[in-house]
């Protein structure tokens, strides 16, 4: 009976730890200008999972300038036609609307979010994690609902002008998209969203 209590132990202990760093096969994707892209397989999206790492110049507050501020993520964020701050519900915590404009003959796709940003009290990390609200309310008909969405942002200081951004996207963006337009959203879209936040951090900082 030990016996077979201590093999059913290291069978569920194995499977645990299969479970865990399985969810950390990244793939290496595309790297350029000190931005890397990796990708894994999702279990419940035609979408994988997208990584990206990257270092900045600059400051925590200054990143956090740029990610609070809803209504300009349609400046660096590839493909989003309209984002709107929908209601604050306290300190670092909101809800907001975004469009993602997809190419013809695919519709555009909305969603509305959960944005819940939180600041260590030295001021030396971020942590944002922002997620989709369902049916929240109702967009036009000629848009699709994203089935669900979850970016989470983990920004660390490496110096007083350097900072680290660590970047996971999980994303189902419900209906049917072909290949190529996956494609898009899986290298070009990552690798211009964080050129185009890295040269606002450069921007800041001259």
């Amino acid at each position: 009976m030990n016996l077979l209590k201590c093999l059913l132990g290291l069978t569920f202990i194995l499977l645990l730890e299969t479970s865990i760093f399985g969810q950390n096969n990244w793939v290496l994707q595309k790297e350029k200008d000190g931005i890397k892209i990796s990708s894994r397989h999702a279990v419940s999206s035609q979408f994988d999972d997208i990584h990206v790492e990257v270092d900045m110049p600059g400051n925590i507050e200054q990143m956090k300038s740029i990610l609070i501020d809803i209504s300009h993520y349609k400046d660096w964020s590839y493909a989003m036609k309209k984002s709107v701050l929908i209601k604050e519900l306290g300190p670092g915590k909101l809800i907001y609307y975004s469009e993602i404009e997809v190419p013809w003959p695919a519709s555009d796709r909305y969603f509305y979010a959960n944005f819940d940003l939180k600041e260590d009290s030295a001021g030396h990390t971020i942590r944002l994690i922002s997620v989709n609200i369902p049916d929240y309310l109702p967009a036009s008909k000629d848009l699709l609902q994203v089935t669900s969405v979850k970016g989470l942002w983990n920004i660390s200081t490496i110096s007083k002008k350097v900072i680290h951004v660590d970047y996971i996207l999980e994303l189902n963006p419900g209906g049917s998209l072909p290949a190529w337009v996956l494609n898009l959203f899986s290298t070009k879209g990552p690798l211009e969203t964080f050129e185009n936040i890295k040269q606002k951090m450069t921007d800041l900082n001259h």
